[in-house]
Formats: C-alpha cells, structure tokens, sequence
C-alpha cells in the first residue's frame, strides 16, 4: 500500500511517501514560505526521490481540518487534482487525529491543540490505541479555559495529561498553573502534526476501504469564516 500524504492544515507543510508501515521520505517545512510556494516542488522532490510516479500510488491523503482555512484549501485543492488526475482514491484524516498519531502506547490522557486565534483552540482528547489514537470526543473549538474544564471532565484519578500543538504553547503558562503535576508537553519534533503520521494512519484506513470522494471532499473548518460570520450578523 503506497500512499502519498499530505498536510497543510497549520503554518507546517508536511508530505510524506509511505508504504505500508514504513516511511519512505517526508519533509516537514515550518519557516517563513507560504504552503502555496512549498507544497507542490516538495511533493515533486519527494516523488522524484523515491522514483516514483502519481500513477504508482494506492492512494492519496490529506487532513481536511480544522486548521488554516487557506492551508486546507491549498492541500485539499493539491491532492483532488492529483487524485483525479490519475484516478485514485483519497483518505481524509482530522488534523487533530493526525497530530495525536504523534503519542503511541501511553496510559495518559492526549489532548491535541491547534490555534484557533481570536483566543480559541481547536482541540480533541483521546486515549491510545492499538491502531493509533481513539478519539473521546468530536473536534471542538473553544477557549483555553474550556479546555481546560473538558479534560477535567475526562481526566481519571492519578492519570497523566499530555498535551501537544500550537495551542500548547501559545497558553502554555496558563496549562502548567491549571494541571500542575499531571501535565506533560510533548517535545518540540512531535508537536505539530507530521505527514508521515498522516500517512500511517491513512494505510489502515485505506485498508478498511475509508475513501472520500475527491469531488465531494471539503475541509472541516469547525468555526464559520470571517466571511460568513460577517455575513450572519448583517455586516455584509
């Protein structure tokens, strides 16, 4: 199973080639450039690489949200015109799932955090499984202090916290003081979402025959754009 991963759902351009459960090359780009002049000279170099061809790939992935709204259109628009491009199918991940891939074999509970802005998180909680991260809840967007109260909701006595992502350090001062000892941040090479996460948990899904049609695949944006919150309370 040859898949072709993508993500492009924070200031991080990730792609990754994987075959089966083994990484063949990925790039991870977080410095300045915009996904729209990275994104398609790293998949070309990265295919080139590995000699191989859009036409050799089992499948394509990419995570569709929450995150950047012009990063998941970039991706998204990236990875629909390859699929359809040579006919193949397209796994949809959550940014947030891929993002918790980065903890494996942990009794703790995960919390994954994106920066939302406007003093919001994008966040999901999970416990790990044996085929990568399970998540509790449904993605959610909210403020660290809501955060906070849904963990404690799910924290059980005695057991770790461990929180990854953007939003982590954003409102890291805030997390410590709230969790104290239960708390445990992530180093800084897994706390962002890797797409060569993307593509281990896209191989097991292509195995069960999770695909997406391209043509009907759109992001998961979670909050309303500035447009259409602008749009709703008749400023447009």
């Amino acid at each position: 199973m040859l898949i072709l991963a993508v993500d492009s759902s924070t200031p991080v351009a990730g792609v990754a080639l994987v075959e089966d459960h083994r990484v063949l090359n990925e790039s991870f780009i977080n410095y300045k450039k915009t996904h729209s002049e990275t994104l398609l000279p790293t998949i070309d170099r990265i295919m080139r690489e590995c000699d191989c061809k859009a036409a050799d790939l089992d499948a394509l992935a990419v995570t569709v949200g929450p995150g950047s709204f012009t990063g998941l259109r970039i991706g998204m628009a990236t990875v629909k015109g390859m699929a359809m491009a040579v006919n193949k199918p397209v796994v949809a991940l959550s940014t947030l799932d891929t993002l918790a891939a980065n903890v494996w074999a942990s009794e703790a509970l995960i919390g994954a955090l994106l920066d939302a802005r406007k003093n919001e998180l994008y966040y999901g909680f999970y416990r790990s499984g044996d085929q990568g991260p399970e998540a509790l809840l449904k993605d959610m967007i909210g403020s660290p202090q809501d955060m906070v109260s849904q963990a404690r909701q799910l924290l059980e006595t005695g057991q770790r916290l461990i929180l990854l992502g953007d939003g982590y350090y954003r409102y890291s001062a805030y997390f410590e003081e709230e969790f104290k000892e239960e708390l445990k941040a992530m180093p800084g090479h897994l706390s962002l979402p890797r797409a060569a996460a993307a593509g281990i948990l896209a191989v097991n899904k292509a195995r069960m025959g999770v695909f997406e049609d391209p043509y009907r695949l759109r992001p998961v944006y979670i909050r309303l754009s500035e447009a259409e919150y602008r749009l709703g309370k008749g400023e447009m």
